[in-house]
């Protein structure tokens, strides 16, 4: 069933879930990093705590256990004045051996994974990682989870470039490996309102 039915039916319960990044993090030499990740930058502080949430009567913010999340999940909390949970399904994928090493090195290195990869976006796995999908399944259960905890209400989750990528995804309902054609810079906002299953993009990357 697409929005046009669901509206036609009638007025219907709105949840609205805004995504955040965690960052800038500490992270002067680019590598790939997942969990436990990289400490927030002082920049990265400042930059979360100027983003517009007072307009939105948000009730809990979510993020994973990792480093730069945590930290802007209890940052934000605080000024919010509402609880956090920290959710370890939202992490970012793993990145396994590619852990702490730039893609420059990766290329120069391990020239036809990375070509396979760029073959394969969804389904490519790093030497001990996770793929996009295995994230996917792995993510998108915690979202909906947390979407139907919250409902009629607003949420705010504290990601990371795959937590969000999914949650686009299932709003939007593109394939997971389209996610990157929507912007989600460090300390934007991006609003999803969701009617029971059926997402609409409120706003992308604000800042």
């Amino acid at each position: 069933m697409g929005l046009l039915a669901h509206f036609l039916q009638g007025p219907h319960k709105k949840t609205t879930l805004l995504l955040t990044r965690a960052g800038p993090v500490e992270n002067p030499e680019h590598v790939l990093y997942s969990h436990p990740g990289l400490p927030l930058s002082e920049a990265g502080r400042k930059a979360l705590l100027a983003l517009p949430l007072d307009r939105y009567p948000v009730r809990a913010v979510y993020a994973p256990d990792s480093l730069a999340e945590e930290e802007a999940a209890r940052l934000l909390a605080r000024a919010l004045g509402v609880p956090y949970v920290l959710e370890p399904a939202l992490r970012e994928r793993s990145w396994g051996a590619w852990e702490g090493r730039s893609f420059r090195e990766i290329e120069a290195e391990e020239k036809a994974l990375l070509e396979a990869w760029k073959e394969d976006e969804a389904g490519f796995c790093p030497p001990g990682g996770e793929s996009l999908l295995e994230a996917y399944r792995r993510i998108r259960p915690a979202l909906l989870d947390l979407l139907a905890r919250h409902s009629g209400e607003a949420v705010l989750v504290v990601g990371n470039c795959t937590v969000n990528r999914v949650a686009l995804s299932l709003a939007l309902g593109f394939p997971p490996e389209e996610g990157l054609r929507y912007e989600q810079d460090y300390a934007r906002l991006t609003v999803l309102a969701f009617y029971g299953r059926e997402g609409v993009l409120q706003g992308l990357n604000l800042g």
